[in-house]
């Protein structure tokens, strides 16, 4: 996939998802988390998230996904449609697989306890 392609890609899947979100903060902050969660930072925590897309910490984006009022149902479907518009096929089979990557630290989510 091409850079221009997938920022027409990007940009269209924001036009679907953002609404939800009140205000231009917020959806503001939704597109920097989209872009860090894509971007090639190797560790997607909030902290490496802040810093690729030139936040000073996390707390902002933090808040939208944590704390702020947003209504995630219309998201989901919002992002469904157009995936569904966009890859669907009469012919197609979905394969969700696993993608079996260790988790480092001990305070990360899905790590293991010893």
């Amino acid at each position: 996939m091409t850079v221009p392609t997938w920022a027409l890609w990007l940009t269209a899947v924001g036009r679907r998802i953002l609404p939800p979100f009140p205000g231009s903060d917020a959806r503001r902050r939704v597109w920097a988390y989209l872009r860090g969660l894509l971007s090639p930072v190797e560790r997607k925590n909030g902290w490496q998230i802040a810093e690729v897309v030139g936040d000073a910490t996390p707390y902002g984006i933090q808040h939208v996904l944590g704390r702020a009022q947003w209504d995630a149902e219309e998201v989901r479907k919002a992002l469904r449609t157009y995936v569904v518009e966009s890859l669907g096929d009469p012919h197609a089979v979905l394969v969700i697989d696993e993608p079996g990557l260790l988790k480092k630290g001990q305070q990360a989510a899905g790590v293991a306890r010893p």
